[in-house]
């Protein structure tokens, strides 16, 4: 219903055609029945109750076979034809056994937007009102569908038709919002706002529009959302239930905020480089002849000078920047259309955090309040890792932090236990007389450190070693925070934090010791296949010798095939002796953290420098023999260098692009790791 949580279906209510049905006064069935029973018999509930409201009068259908054989083949043309032969009554009557008229089936077609606009200019305001089996009127089927040019026409020849609800309880505002329908809901409101025909500041104040903002918050309408708060100060704010609400569905959407974006290294420097603020700030949706506005303007206008040549010359420069900017981001967005789409996805994030803003401010909180508000949407935005949420309400009352759920778990603990770091890192903020909360201890005797030592996998992260150091980091990470005292502290099991995490990460290990093997020693095969080559390539000199002393010896370009020969094959052979180091390790716990990474990510870099030098080196050879004359000389041809450069680049940039994302992601994970430990 419009007036309850959009995601909870409770006892009595159907899941209909689009949405829950009311059927509160319909007996329940047999919770036997399966499913697909309770639906038939719920409809079938339905229609009884649709003909108890006509008088008992079934539609006559045999007569709409052929309009019906129209619509199937959507020949709107014929169906134009076959509703004139048929009689204006045809235009109001109902034509399925569901006691839809002919608006009903229309409205679900663009195409038939024409024929839909003859007909509401035919009938009457109050026809436009007739309901189908479910009270949805053909506004509400148009709302849903998104059908904004048809639910335009009806909305505006018959305002009332936007204060009818169905037996979901929806009025046409949620039922477009429900669908995310953006340009019908704007065209609703906008319709609502100049018709006057209902007094929308407190039709949107209540649980109706606390609803629609639910609606539009699942539907990432975020936009909408922030606009419509902006335009009616009421809404969802009446009263704390309210701001539950609306700041519970925001925690069920991490994908809305930034920390639950998951960005690149170039898409993270173009995401902050980006502004938002102005497009967050100014709200799309105003109020026509807004007399307080108006009032405030013209007050404004007589305590202010009036404007001289200098303040117009500024502004208008100020305009002409702006403008020159909107034109070169519009540019660039045509060339990197990735942009674009992280514009958006800024734009959505900043305008949820306004949203969650928006709810916490303007209350003098107190415990009891805070926790009526406050305590659910903390905990499930910190158990999700959304830190923007956490965060705002932590400014907004610092003792959220005293807040536990159904299995004594604060913030902090549940961010641990799900592996949040950005939530966790939050702990870092607080005042010291905040930071003892960490350590409370949990159900079954565990603390803090006790979570840490569970093995909790992450999707976000691709290998095992990368997993063990990210376990690794978060036990630390802990471990460092906490009072020496936990550590010792013993759990219902009678283990220790450390023999927790012994226990749960055995497999692990065992799983990040062998993904380390592999990789070790496949890159010990092109290490030593390097090694043969470049060696192989000493013995060989190019252009032979003469005494033991190459004939090429006063060439450049014999002198960079000697140096490019010499770091291949030295820096082979140490890559070669990392991997050897790494395959030789005891691969305990501790080393995942750094020493592991730190040997893998130097020998994938020698790797790549000895590949590189040793295609310098083998160019350089390759052009010597090419290009040699008799002297014995080497003159440089453009035919010769340029495609024996091209071809020996090649295989270095693939192999740097194909182990470029290992490669960040030991770098990171190693040198700039998300959690301070």
């Amino acid at each position: 219903m419009a007036d309850q949580d959009p995601q909870q279906n409770n006892a009595g209510q159907l899941v209909g055609r689009f949405g829950n049905v009311n059927l509160d006064e319909i007996e329940a069935e047999d919770s036997s029945s399966t499913d697909q029973n309770n639906a038939e018999v719920m409809i079938r509930k339905l229609m009884e109750t649709k003909e108890e409201e006509v008088g008992n009068v079934e539609p006559d259908l045999p007569q709409y076979e052929e309009l019906w054989k129209a619509i199937i083949d959507e020949d709107w043309k014929d169906v134009k034809k076959k509703l004139d032969s048929l009689g204006k009554h045809a235009l109001t009557s109902p034509i399925t056994a569901f006691y839809e008229t002919i608006l009903h089936i229309l409205v679900n077609s663009e195409k038939a937007l024409w024929l839909v606009e003859e007909i509401v200019k035919k009938i009457d305001p109050v026809s436009l009102g007739i309901t189908d089996y479910q009270h949805d009127t053909a506004l509400s089927i148009a709302a849903y569908v998104g059908n904004t040019k048809a639910a335009k026409m009806m909305a505006e020849k018959n305002p009332k038709l936007l204060t009818e609800r169905n037996r979901s309880g929806d009025y046409p505002f949620h039922a477009a919002a429900r669908f995310g329908h953006e340009e019908t809901i704007r065209c609703l409101l906008s319709v609502a706002q100049t018709t006057k025909q209902i007094d929308d500041q407190s039709f949107f104040s209540g649980d109706v529009g606390t609803t629609i903002v639910q609606y539009l918050i699942s539907a990432n309408l975020y936009g909408i959302a922030l606009d419509m708060l902006k335009q009616y100060p009421r809404l969802g704010r009446e009263n704390l239930q309210q701001r539950k609400r609306i700041l519970k569905q925001l925690a069920e959407k991490p994908l809305g905020f930034q920390s639950g974006c998951k960005f690149g290294p170039w898409e993270r420097l173009i995401y902050k480089a980006i502004s938002v603020k102005k497009e967050v700030t100014i709200p799309s949706i105003q109020p026509e002849n807004d007399d307080s506005l108006r009032i405030d303007i013209v007050g404004r206008d007589k305590d202010q000078d009036p404007p001289n040549d200098g303040v117009e010359f500024i502004n208008s420069s100020i305009n002409f920047v702006e403008r020159c900017r909107q034109q070169a981001f519009s540019i660039i967005c045509l060339i990197f259309p990735r942009v674009e789409d992280i514009y958006k996805t800024k734009l959505m994030n900043e305008q949820a955090r306004q949203l969650v803003k928006s709810m916490c401010a303007g209350v003098v909180w107190t415990f009891d309040s805070a926790a009526q508000a406050l305590r659910l949407p903390v905990l499930k935005a910190a158990s999700l890792g959304i830190q923007e949420i956490v965060e705002e309400i932590l400014q907004a009352y610092t003792a959220s932090t005293m807040f536990y759920d159904d299995d004594n778990y604060n913030i902090f603990q549940l961010a641990v236990l799900h592996r949040r770091e950005k939530v966790f890192n939050l702990i870092y903020k607080m005042g010291l007389s905040q930071k003892w909360v960490a350590s409370y201890p949990c159900k079954d005797k565990e603390n803090i450190l006790h979570l840490a030592g569970r093995c909790i996998p992450s999707r976000h992260i691709n290998g095992a070693a990368l997993q063990m150091q990210w376990e690794m980091q978060w036990f630390k990470a802990v471990e460092t925070f906490v009072h020496p005292q936990l550590l010792e502290e013993r759990n219902n099991d009678k283990k220790t934090p450390r023999e927790v995490f012994d226990d749960k990460h055995k497999k692990l290990v065992k799983d990040g010791e062998k993904w380390m093997r592999d990789t070790a020693s496949s890159c010990m095969v092109v290490d030593a296949l390097i090694i043969a080559m470049v060696f192989a390539a000493i013995i060989a000199v190019p252009g032979n010798t003469e005494k033991g002393i190459p004939n090429f010896r006063n060439e450049t370009l014999f002198k960079v095939f000697v140096i490019a020969d010499a770091a291949a094959l030295f820096s082979s052979s140490f890559s070669l002796l990392l991997f050897v180091r790494i395959l030789t390790s005891r691969y305990a716990e501790d080393d995942f953290l750094k020493a592991l990474p730190k040997r893998l990510l130097l020998g994938l870099m020698t790797l790549i420098f000895s590949i590189a030098t040793m295609l310098v080196a083998s160019s350089s050879a390759l052009i010597m023999l090419i290009d040699a004359v008799p002297g014995p000389k080497v003159i440089l041809r453009s035919t010769t260098v340029i495609p024996v450069t091209i071809m020996a680049v090649f295989p270095v940039v693939f192999f740097i692009w194909s182990q470029s994302h290992l490669l960040i992601d030991v770098v990171l994970s190693t040198y700039w790791p998300a959690l301070r430990c």
